[in-house]
């Protein structure tokens, strides 16, 4: 096991909103897997549930799953002090946004074609 990543609830900033975690062993860090994984939960989340933006929390100081969060098109939303009294980043991803994405994503297949 090199680590885990999934779509979870999770209470953000007193709303319970979707989640994409992801959390890895230190020695698989810093090789895509986390960006891979979580695009594919992404893509996963906006194909099968009616979530319109879904989200990425971390510490401020995580810059490690910050830089996750906007390599699979998070964009960041909202900061706040947490529970233990430390600033936590939110980042998200709307549906919208995600279309968009594919939409980049098909045109750019289609010209493989020719």
């Amino acid at each position: 096991m090199i680590g885990a990543c999934g779509l979870t609830m999770q209470i953000i900033n007193n709303q319970i909103k979707p989640e994409i975690g992801y959390h890895f062993r230190k020695d698989m860090q810093h090789k895509g897997y986390a960006k891979e994984a979580s695009i594919a939960v992404r893509d996963w989340t906006f194909i099968n549930t009616p979530f319109n933006t879904v989200y990425s929390y971390m510490k401020k100081d995580n810059i490690a799953s910050a830089a996750v969060a906007v390599s699979y098109g998070c964009k960041k939303l909202d900061e706040f002090i947490d529970s233990e009294n430390e600033t936590t980043v939110v980042y998200g991803i709307t549906r919208r946004e995600w279309e968009k994405i594919q939409n980049i994503i098909l045109y750019k297949n289609s010209l493989d074609v020719y």
